[in-house]
């Protein structure tokens, strides 16, 4: 079944929505933490990971409640429509700066992000789950796929061009940050409307009674292609959320150019953008193992050659090696997103009971998990090559720590999911079997 454009389009922009507020705590919040708010990089590190811990429990529970849910309007779509603005007024507090002792900012930031994090949960495991819920053609999922990552991608680049030259208009970041977060939360709530009123849910199916945890455990750790791509995702995401978690910090203190931070996300932004257009094109000609290995191949040789040959010094030289690679970034998450649909039909056939919600929480979980790793990482890193916040000269320490975190940790990441990719059997002509049985059955 065809789908039209415009639920295509809306369906990206649920994906904008929950972007803009994801990407506000990829891109700054750590910043923020260390350099406005007055964390320590390991605490603001720790503060990432202890909530990734927090979600190893709620995005499970959130996957189980929305399989068990059954309304009107579907299973998915009540909780993009209800979750949206709770979680916009909690990403402005986390944004916040009050007054208190080095303690209390910890526990302060400990109590914001997880709250955010767990609302976050709520719209976002919907969101994702909606894919093999409006469509069972495996083309039609790529391009929704493509759709999202679009989405997604213009939320991110909403977020980098416009917060910090909007937070440069105020008298200080400590104002700024939250009024300007909140503008750009409340642009995202707009869309995740939209996107709730604009879209159908033609497959999801109801339980006609409740499936036992047992049953939902046993469907998960047998669902062989789910692993292969949670397992590729999982490597690649840890280093590639390292890269952007820091990526100011690169800009700011290894390139001295934080003045054009905005523009020069944006152009990254933009090739990313590129190779899910990409994809689109040359969705019927390949496997999607394969065009996920080509995407993660392109950003892994080309993060070698920059930092074992070019360097960073020549800045245009650096954009010049690094374009191919942004692209093949694009390329692999939506193939990425695409198989994950592919493994609700995998689970059924298996199992007898379809689980959008759970498996999509597995998804989300290795998603946010990776980015909790990631920060803490990078804070425990910054702090052991002496990072000083707000100092306009870093040691040569840090700034090789910040070189590594950025090119090296990607470059073997995705290697990893390379190889694991490689031995996934679980291609096209399998999983057209596997279609026609559910058909029949």
């Amino acid at each position: 079944m065809k789908l039209s454009t415009r639920s295509k389009i809306f369906y990206g922009g649920g994906d904008f929505a929950i972007n803009i507020m994801w990407q506000l705590t990829v891109f700054y919040l750590l910043f923020f933490y260390t350099d406005i708010f007055g964390l320590s990089p390991t605490q603001a590190g720790l503060v990432f990971f202890l909530a990734k811990v927090w979600d190893a429990f709620t995005d499970p529970i959130m996957g189980y409640i929305a399989d068990n849910t059954s309304t009107r309007w579907g299973k998915f779509r009540p909780y993009i429509l209800f979750g949206s603005v709770p979680a916009l007024i909690m990403i402005i507090l986390c944004f916040t700066s009050p007054d208190l002792s080095q303690t209390g900012k910890f526990y302060w930031a400990l109590f914001t992000y997880i709250t955010f994090t767990t609302l976050y949960t709520i719209i976002a495991i919907p969101v994702g789950s909606l894919i093999p819920a409006m469509t069972q053609d495996r083309d039609e999922r790529t391009s929704l796929a493509s759709f999202r990552f679009l989405g997604a991608s213009s939320g991110s680049i909403a977020v980098a061009v416009l917060t910090l030259p909007l937070v440069g208009l105020f008298s200080s970041p400590q104002f700024g940050f939250p009024v300007v977060v909140g503008c750009l939360a409340f642009l995202g709530a707009i869309f995740a409307f939209l996107c709730f009123f604009n879209t159908k849910e033609i497959y999801s199916k109801p339980y006609e009674k409740r499936v036992g945890l047992k049953k939902i455990i046993k469907m998960v750790f047998t669902n062989f292609p789910l692993h292969f791509v949670i397992l590729a995702l999982l490597t690649t995401w840890i280093a590639n959320n390292i890269k952007q978690l820091t990526v100011i910090y690169f800009v700011k203190y290894n390139l001295q150019l934080e003045a054009y931070f905005s523009p020069i996300l944006l152009g990254v932004i933009l090739q990313i953008m590129l190779g899910a257009y990409v994809i689109n094109l040359v969705k019927h000609r390949f496997e999607k193992k394969t065009l996920f290995m080509i995407g993660t191949f392109l950003y892994v040789i080309t993060d070698l050659i920059i930092y074992f040959i070019t360097g960073y010094e020549n800045f245009w030289l650096l954009a010049f090696i690094a374009s191919p690679g942004f692209v093949g970034f694009g390329m692999a998450g939506v193939m990425a997103w695409s198989m994950i649909a592919d493994t609700v039909e995998y689970g059924e056939w298996k199992s007898g009971f379809r689980a959008e919600g759970i498996l999509n929480s597995a998804h989300v979980f290795v998603f946010k998990l990776s980015v909790g790793f990631s920060a803490w990482l990078a804070g425990v890193i910054l702090d052991n090559t002496n990072y000083i916040a707000n100092s306009a000269i870093q040691s040569e320490e840090t700034l090789n720590g910040l070189f590594i975190m950025g090119y090296i940790f990607p470059s073997i990441a995705g290697t990893i999911a390379i190889v694991v990719m490689y031995f996934n059997k679980y291609d096209s002509i399998f999983y057209k079997k596997i279609f026609s049985e559910l058909k029949q059955r």
